[in-house]
């Protein structure tokens, strides 16, 4: 056993090579890139073959995010107390069985429980992945980090292709891509990445763990059925019960001697900056990738694969966003700035995507998509260094698990407040364009019947009545789709000058 320089976290040795090192530790955080891009578009061929109905498609699409959410924050615990390594491979091979019962289920139930492990698995690949950069890269966090998140985008993409090929033969075959690269990160990792955890064991929490996990899965599942409408049960039982357990683990934590993730961690200026910045890119993300990817099939009749392709700039700049954050920080750019740059470029980038029209140009798009993407990977990348590099050694674990939790639940409150903003302001402008029409309330309403079914009576097609409703609907989408882009392009600023505020005051404090 020896003690890393500056670092009370033991290991049985060092990195010999560190380069392979990250590696391992790139190829075991990629698993959950992949399996979210896969599992969205393998999942309407398994839903057809199953039968699901709308409620257990729901819950099918939103199992393994649930149990990531409800997991993660366990798993980071135990990875401080019993060896981040060690529960990184066993993680890794839950994903290994989470991937092959998923593929191999011969009916909904089994499916939903290889979601289940998969969700338990990605939890733990991703946040003890980045909590061990600290282990092999003591001295150098913000080149790793670089590495790993370039890596990470670099190789998902690949991934993401070859698994739409064989989801197009057989969706069975899609969710046999992850088990191949988390079997690929077991065996790199046990060579590779030495043993860490923490020098002092503290005592557990249960309570804490349980309250974070009823928070999480509430608040993520509630916002989730938002489509329903904000006042359904389905949506408000559980958001209430998120955050009634979200606040009560908050005061849980700071009573109890030995918390499982002390929130005082966070009155560093770094760390709160940090947080800041996930919520920011991890809504953006989701705001950006849902509605211009229904803008473009809806306006300008993309195919699905137009779509991925159109998209394709901002994965791109992603990777150039994640490997200048490490040029730059070589150079000596602080993290602070390089965090506040990033967050400056995500808000405008959402202020472009607000300018959108019926004839907007591609390279108007691309031009977003690109410094939306290039200043996400930027933030992400040095944000993420303050989770490995702020929390004491005992801690990195948990801490660093937090990160993934937060991004998720921005993740789902991204999707839902955005879906919620633009349908409302298509259902509150399009009866007034109809109006204009001329058509009576009883035959708007048939028309809009036609539109949520996708089935246009064939006497209709054609008519001079038929353009004027479409064109009055593409008009209504459109600005419905300008608001809300300018409405989080707010929300972006607002949260840049949040983040200015922590950030910028006065040098973060360091361990």
């Amino acid at each position: 056993m020896s003690t890393s320089a500056g670092d009370t976290t033991v290991a049985d040795g060092v990195a010999r090579r560190p380069g392979a090192a990250i590696l391992a530790l790139t190829v075991a955080g990629v698993a959950q890139a992949a399996d979210v891009s896969l599992h969205n578009t393998a999942l309407a061929s398994a839903a057809a073959e199953f039968g699901m109905s709308a409620t257990q498609r729901s819950v099918a699409a939103s199992a393994a995010t649930l149990a990531l959410a409800a997991s993660i924050l366990a798993i980071g615990t135990v990875g401080d107390r019993y060896g981040r390594r060690l529960t990184l491979l066993w993680c890794a091979g839950a994903l290994v069985v989470g991937g092959l019962v998923t593929a191999a289920a011969p009916d909904l139930t089994v499916y939903l429980i290889g979601r289940v492990i998969t969700g338990i698995g990605l939890a733990g690949t991703l946040a003890l992945s980045m909590a061990l950069i600290r282990t092999v890269a003591p001295d150098r966090v913000p080149k790793a980090m670089s590495l790993y998140f370039t890596g990470q985008v670099g190789i998902a993409l690949p991934l993401t292709v070859i698994g739409g090929g064989l989801i197009g033969a057989n969706w069975r075959l899609g969710y046999l891509v992850v088990p191949v690269v988390a079997a690929l990160a077991l065996i790199l990792n046990k060579v590779y990445v030495p043993r860490s955890k923490a020098v002092h064991r503290r005592k557990a929490d249960p309570v804490g763990l349980v309250l974070v996990a009823l928070g999480l899965t509430g608040l993520i599942w509630g916002v989730s059925n938002a489509s329903h409408g904000w006042l359904t049960a389905r949506v408000l039982v559980p958001v209430v019960l998120g955050v009634v357990a979200l606040v009560a683990f908050v005061w849980w934590e700071i009573r109890y001697d030995e918390p499982a993730l002390p929130v005082h961690l966070f009155k560093n200026r770094g760390l709160a900056g940090a947080l800041v910045a996930d919520v920011s890119f991890n809504m953006w993300q989701a705001v950006m990738a849902l509605q211009l990817a229904l803008l473009w099939q809806y306006v300008y009749a993309y195919s699905p694969l137009g779509v991925t392709l159109g998209q394709l700039p901002a994965t791109l700049a992603m990777v150039i966003g994640a490997f200048a954050a490490g040029r730059l920080a070589a150079r000596g750019r602080r993290p602070e700035s390089l965090v506040l740059l990033g967050l400056a470029g995500v808000a405008l980038a959402m202020f472009l995507l607000a300018v959108a029209g019926a004839s907007t140009p591609y390279w108007v798009f691309a031009l977003a998509l690109v410094v939306g993407g290039f200043s996400r990977m930027l933030t992400e990348t040095a944000a993420g260094g303050f989770y490995v590099e702020v929390p004491p050694p005992d801690l990195v674990g948990v801490t660093v698990a937090s990160k993934p939790a937060v991004g998720q639940a921005s993740f789902a409150l991204g999707s839902a407040i955005s879906s919620t903003l633009l349908y409302g302001g298509l259902g509150r402008g399009l009866p007034d364009k109809l109006a204009d029409l001329g058509l009576t309330p009883s035959e708007q309403t048939t028309v809009a019947g036609w539109f949520q079914d996708g089935k246009v009576p064939e006497w209709a097609k054609g008519t001079d009545l038929m353009k004027q409703v479409v064109a009055a609907s593409t008009d209504t989408y459109i600005t419905a789709y300008r608001t809300t882009m300018l409405v989080f392009a707010v929300v972006f600023t607002f949260l840049f000058g949040l983040a200015w505020h922590f950030l910028r005051r006065r040098p973060p404090e360091r361990p």
